[in-house]
């Protein structure tokens, strides 16, 4: 299953949000790392999704490296 943040056509988060360009299941996502206390503010975790899209390297750390 896909999740919000795999289905996007913008390259940051934090830009899509100011410009109002996400759809109700990526403000979803945005709104569910408030909510765990992830993030402070929904520009907080776009900001934390663009850092680990920079950051994170999704083979390594699906193997834990």
């Amino acid at each position: 299953m896909a999740r919000a943040w795999d289905e996007r056509d913008f390259a940051s988060w934090e830009k899509a949000l100011a410009a109002g360009q996400l759809d109700a299941g990526q403000l979803a996502c945005l709104d569910s790392m408030v909510e765990s206390g992830e993030a402070a503010t929904r520009k907080e975790a776009a900001q934390r999704l663009d850092w680990q899209d920079t950051v994170i390297d999704p083979v390594e750390h699906m193997y834990g490296f």
